[in-house]
């Protein structure tokens, strides 16, 4: 179902499009993810303290007086008949606490040091996409101020070459035209009704485009209430331009950043072959019960010279319960000796990478000059192209009068009027692209420098 059409000034759209920017919802997305890096990092600095516990329980059936290699038992002797038989269960329970500390650790800080490094990169990033959003959506609005603007140019082109269709074609008829007169004019007519087609196509193009950019539903129609006027002169001279894009801008900020993190990758990488010193405190409480159910033993008695006689057998069974518990702590040293050259070839990657990221940072300077030049050279030049471009109105506009009158008394030949209307609406095209260009440099230098400014003064 097609809902209403939306009708938003720029500052609507610039208010609604921040909010439902999908490019700055993921820069956003970067920084929460940077500072859960940086949260990951600092957790690094803090003990380990953990909960173990442990439980076992053992049961062994023996004919023999010796019991050895069971887990939970150890080794036991037991004093057992030729036909003795014994029964022995075993639970065991532990719970402890274990506390671990990297007491020395010299690739901490590193890593602190890059995620924190990241983390302001992501604010940074945040800031410059807040910047590109807020030009792709005024880019968006003035290229559908232009369609609308050029859509009425060619209905008025209509008009006019409608008109001179009629006089020709009554001209005609009383025989003081050819018939080539109607037929140039039945061919400016349908030029321009195709001139039109184009115009409306391209105005659908750009609602499409405007609606994407503000992340509108794909059944949401947009139009543009702000008229195509030009906006307020930049204020500001090329030198000082340039200053106020170089100054503060996040875009050179966040790569400086990443440098930095790179930078602190070097030092993590040269911690590798530094010692480490860690701590480990314990503490525990155990219990054990033995059992020993079935205890059988078979005696028997010897007579001299007469042989030997069993005696009746024992049973017996007996536990034993007990506890204890027990506290330590270690500390462990390692100090690496060969890493097989991984040390040495993390440290020059990241440096290397560091590298890139200082002729990153120079280049976007370059870029960033090149393109306030290039706005700012484009927005002068549009200041001409209007003026001339109204005067070529103006002009036409005569032009077009005079060459009808002239055509009318049979004084001047319909190419005459024709050239005349086609200049005209040139000229008015002309005009509406000259001020849709003098608002889109004015809107590319505010979003270079920093500097807002109201594009509809």
């Amino acid at each position: 179902m097609q809902r209403p059409v939306l009708r938003l000034s720029l500052q609507q759209a610039l208010e609604r499009g921040t909010e439902a920017s999908l490019s700055l919802r993921d820069a956003g997305l970067a920084v929460q993810e940077s500072r859960a890096l940086e949260g990951i990092t600092n957790s690094q600095f803090l003990p380990k303290l953990d909960l173990v516990g442990l439980g076992t329980y053992t049961q062994v059936g023996t004919s023999t007086g010796f019991i050895s290699n069971v887990p939970t038992l150890g080794d036991l002797n037991l004093t057992l008949g030729a036909q003795g038989y014994a029964v022995l269960q075993n639970t065991f329970g532990n719970l402890g606490l274990a506390l671990n500390y990297a007491l020395v650790d010299f690739g901490r800080a590193p890593l602190r040091q890059a995620a924190v490094a990241t983390r302001m990169a992501a604010d940074a990033e945040l800031s410059e996409s807040q910047r590109r959003s807020r030009f792709a959506i005024t880019s968006a609005y003035l290229n559908l101020q232009l369609a609308d603007a050029q859509v009425p140019v060619w209905q008025r082109a209509i008009e006019l070459s409608g008109a001179l269709l009629r006089d020709a074609r009554a001209i005609r008829r009383r025989g003081l035209a050819a018939r080539i007169d109607t037929l140039q004019a039945e061919a400016l007519n349908q030029g321009d009704r195709q001139g039109l087609a184009e115009a409306e196509a391209q105005r659908s193009v750009a609602r499409s485009g405007l609606a994407r950019a503000l992340n509108l539903p794909p059944n949401q129609a947009v139009a543009a209430t702000d008229p195509l006027v030009p906006g307020a002169a930049w204020p500001l001279d090329l030198s000082a331009s340039i200053q106020a894009a170089l100054k503060d801008r996040p875009l050179l900020d966040a790569i400086a950043q990443q440098r930095q993190a790179q930078l602190a990758q070097v030092k993590a990488a040269r911690a590798l072959v530094l010692p480490r010193i860690g701590l480990l405190l314990g503490a525990g409480y155990s219990g054990d019960k033995l059992a020993a159910p079935v205890v059988q033993n078979t005696p028997s008695v010897g007579v001299s010279g007469v042989g030997s006689a069993t005696l009746p057998s024992q049973s017996l069974n007996a536990t034993a319960n007990g506890s204890f518990y027990d506290w330590g702590a270690l500390l462990t040293l390692r100090q690496p000796l060969f890493d097989g050259g991984l040390s040495r070839q993390s440290m020059a990657l990241a440096q290397r990478q560091a590298d890139r990221k200082q002729v990153a940072l120079q280049q976007a300077e370059q870029l960033i000059t090149h393109s306030v030049e290039t706005f700012w050279a484009e927005h002068g030049a549009s200041a001409t192209q209007q003026q001339a471009a109204a005067a070529a109105v103006r002009a036409g506009e005569q032009a077009v009068r005079d060459a009808q009158l002239r055509y009318r008394a049979s004084i001047a030949p319909i190419t005459e009027v024709l050239i005349a209307q086609r200049d005209l609406q040139a000229a008015r095209s002309a005009l509406a692209a000259a001020i849709y260009r003098w608002n889109l440099t004015r809107a590319g230098l505010a979003m270079e420098t920093g500097i807002e400014g109201d594009m509809a003064r």
